[in-house]
């Protein structure tokens, strides 16, 4: 597994971020591919909701777990994965920071699972590329939040 981490600074404070990010409605405002969102309880430890994702008339639906939720300090959501892919752990953590909210983003993820060719340089690339993704979802959900 190795963890990625990436943050961005927030000019709300926590309370209106946590508040976007566990709405789970504003996904959609951070990816035209989620086409639908499925959950049937209020958010806390253990709820399980569906989120699809639509692509070139391909349609996804997966299974997402909440593992950590602390209100305007973490929330946390398992991703499970059908194989050869992994379950991905993502997490938010919540800092006030001058008024403001350092809002940290990590992942959980193993990025050469088995059966997957593993070439030298490989993890590498797939850590740039997933931190480039990373950084584009927090420019959008600052600019979410912040209006």
């Amino acid at each position: 597994m190795t963890i990625l981490e990436t943050s961005v600074k927030i000019s709300k404070p926590v309370e209106k971020v946590f508040e976007f990010i566990t709405n789970l409605d504003n996904q959609k405002k951070l990816s035209s591919y989620i086409t639908g969102i499925e959950v049937s309880e209020q958010l806390k430890v253990g709820t399980k909701y569906k989120i699809q994702t639509t692509s070139m008339g391909h349609v996804n639906v997966t299974l997402n777990e909440v593992i950590s939720f602390e209100p305007n300090k973490r929330f946390g959501v398992k991703t499970f994965a059908p194989p050869p892919a992994s379950d991905v752990t993502n997490t938010y953590i919540l800092e006030e920071d001058s008024g403001g909210t350092k809002l940290i983003m990590q992942m959980d993820a193993v990025l050469t699972p088995p059966g997957m060719p593993n070439m030298p340089g490989m993890e590498d690339m797939m850590k740039k590329q997933m931190m480039a993704g990373f950084e584009a979802t927090l420019a959008t959900m600052k600019k979410a939040i912040e209006g």
